[in-house]
């Protein structure tokens, strides 16, 4: 009876991770759909609570994988940002709910396979061109059932008083008209930028990366399975009119064909080298006694706009110490750093970079991770938002878990009263779902 009963509580812990996975991927879908059929309108706070909820259910799921040193190391961090913040007013304690979706789910794929979450691949990426071709076919009909504009007018993320030049209901950066022509197939595709289930184009190509990393990684398919979801996973990123997503395949696919892939102290630098690569293009190109902004609002302008902040900064910025002079909405290093500090910063990245994987399929997830986010945290934070990082994430924990393994929970590792193990148990679980 007691090995029924946990090896049902490990087996229901694991279907929750895919579910979680899904419910953060779309829940901004649902919500858009009611503010736009329904009339009510979605606040932030209401945004917040459905993705709290979602987090919530995820650190019930896998509190007994909380170790002793994780609650040590989180709350170490959550009390020195804490304390900053009384420092600086300025300081933006989201980055601790960013650093929260990183572990929930990374340990929710820790609870589950890399079958499973094969599987999981494949039916977000069916819904995600379903709802990809609907928006590129339909749009006027699409807008009727999914308001985009107004949900995000709602959320407080576009204002008010901001002019709709593309008169739809698509995100701000959803079409490419005029003088920014569309990257891939503009007389094909016309100037659109298809966002799908995630509301806005820049996520749809960051979707794109990280299903382009999971199959470098991973030998799950056959292969022309492989083929048709790098064909799938391409096709993401020409309807989003990513560039981005597109210089970022390349990236990857160069580290991947070599051995420095499973480098920790290559994975460690890789965004550090990013960051001086950008103060030393601000230092050349600064403008003294003018506050940084974009000039340009493309690829180059943003990374100029980067730089030049990055190398505008006093110290005090760069630890924590006082709030930027200009928005870091626009670059993610700038966020991190400037609502972390440079030494919080670099010992976060560290636990990242030296966490030693079992898999190399994990140690090829990581190294994707490591280039997707040396080089997003250059134009933006979008590698935080919840839609996209609750997958990244899951699918790195799932590549590292053992083939065959079974998830055990926490109570299942603990040594009896004289100091024993309890290893008879775990194995009997294991026998049981090999069986099974």
């Amino acid at each position: 009876m007691i090995q029924s009963h946990a090896y049902s509580a490990i087996e229901s812990e694991s279907a929750s991770g895919p579910r979680l996975v899904f419910a953060a991927l779309i829940f901004n879908l649902v919500l858009c759909l009611i503010t736009t059929r329904g009339g009510i309108h979605m606040s932030n706070a209401i945004v917040a609570v459905a993705e709290l909820l979602i987090m919530s259910i995820g650190l019930l799921t896998i509190r007994h994988r909380i170790t002793p040193r994780v609650v040590q190391v989180m709350g170490m961090i959550t009390v020195f940002l804490v304390g900053m913040k009384l420092l600086n007013p300025g300081l933006d304690l989201k980055i601790v709910h960013d650093l929260g979706i990183m572990y929930i789910f990374y340990e929710l794929g820790m609870m589950s396979t890399q079958q499973t979450a094969n599987r999981l691949v494949w039916l977000v990426m069916m819904i995600v061109v379903g709802f990809g071709l609907f928006e590129l076919i339909l749009p006027n009909i699409y807008v009727t059932f999914f308001d985009i504009w107004t949900y995000y007018v709602d959320k407080g993320v576009i204002s008010a008083s901001t002019i709709n030049y593309s008169n739809t209901g698509f995100f701000v950066s959803g079409d490419r008209a005029g003088q920014l022509s569309r990257t891939f197939f503009p007389s094909l595709l016309g100037p659109h930028r298809v966002s799908s289930v995630f509301l806005e184009p820049v996520s749809m190509g960051n979707f794109s990366v990280i299903i382009f990393a999971w199959c470098l990684s991973t030998r799950l398919d056959l292969s022309f399975k492989k083929l048709f979801l790098y064909g799938l996973a391409a096709f993401c990123f020409v309807l989003g009119d990513s560039r981005f997503a597109s210089g970022c395949w390349m990236l990857m696919l160069l580290l991947r064909m070599t051995p420095l892939y499973r480098s920790s102290f290559v994975v460690f630098c890789m965004p550090l080298v990013a960051v001086l690569g950008l103060v030393f293009a601000g230092s050349i190109h600064a403008l003294p006694g003018v506050s940084p902004s974009i000039m340009e609002d493309d690829f180059g302008g943003r990374l100029l706009f980067s730089g030049r902040l990055l190398d505008y900064w006093q110290p005090e910025q760069w630890f924590a110490l006082a709030p930027s002079q200009v928005y870091t909405a626009d670059t993610g290093y700038a966020y991190v750093i400037n609502n972390l500090s440079l030494p919080l910063a670099l010992f976060c990245l560290a636990i990242f970079a030296f966490n030693r994987p079992r898999t190399d399929e994990a140690a090829s997830m990581k190294a994707m991770i490591a280039v997707y986010m040396a080089t997003s945290l250059c134009i933006g934070a979008n590698m935080f938002t919840i839609k996209t990082a609750g997958l990244m994430w899951f699918l790195y924990g799932a590549a590292n878990v053992l083939p065959g393994a079974v998830a055990l929970p926490s109570f299942l590792r603990l040594r009896g009263s004289a100091g024993f193990a309890l290893p008879a148990l775990a194995g009997d679980v294991r026998s049981s779902a090999r069986e099974s």
